[in-house]
């Protein structure tokens, strides 16, 4: 993820959440889980305003989450009671630590 980016993100960030909290990804979300054992261990990567995290724990998921933003990684926190990691896509060590990785809109910012 590029620094203009970041940049763009921390100083947006309220108004992305409030475009982007509460549209529903519900098909998409479940269209996931399908795939995934209860219980499984998920990463969010690029979580931004915590929508996703917080339906996968709601719905009995362990999940991680990283987000590139500190202002998000912020508010993906408060909103869903758990720590969010400030971490960009290369900055990732983990190997087969997860059962699935959602990735949803944040793959685009993965630099070539």
């Amino acid at each position: 993820m590029s620094d203009k980016t970041l940049e763009y993100y921390n100083a947006n960030a309220e108004k992305f959440v409030e475009s982007t909290l509460f549209v529903d990804f519900s098909q998409v979300q479940c269209e996931f889980l399908n795939l995934l054992m209860t219980e499984s261990y998920i990463l969010d990567f690029g979580c931004g305003s915590g929508r996703d995290m917080k339906y996968f724990l709601e719905h009995g998921y362990r999940v991680d989450a990283v987000d590139g933003s500190a202002k998000l990684c912020r508010i993906a926190s408060e909103f869903t009671g758990i720590q969010v990691h400030q971490m960009l896509f290369q900055e990732l060590q983990e190997k087969e630590m997860y059962d699935g990785i959602w990735a949803c809109a944040s793959v685009l910012h993965v630099p070539k």
